[in-house]
């Protein structure tokens, strides 16, 4: 089995595996995304998350251009 690569958050926790003190705030503070790939280890399906919070990219929270 391929060794995967671990991608971190913005609070450098290990993206979809780690619990994020940073990443749970962010997910209800309104911010821009920053969109990245992540295989978690539980299935070897692409995943499209927000660095900064974790959640989809389409999610609600995130902002187009600055914060209101």
């Amino acid at each position: 089995m391929a060794d995967r690569v671990r991608v971190l958050c913005a609070h450098d926790y290990v993206l979809m595996q780690d619990s994020c003190p940073g990443c749970d705030h962010e997910a209800e503070t309104p911010h821009q995304v920053d969109p990245v790939r992540v295989v978690p280890a539980w299935t070897s399906t692409p995943h499209t998350r927000c660095r900064r919070c974790s959640l989809r990219p389409s999610d609600r929270i995130h902002t187009k251009g600055s914060t209101r």
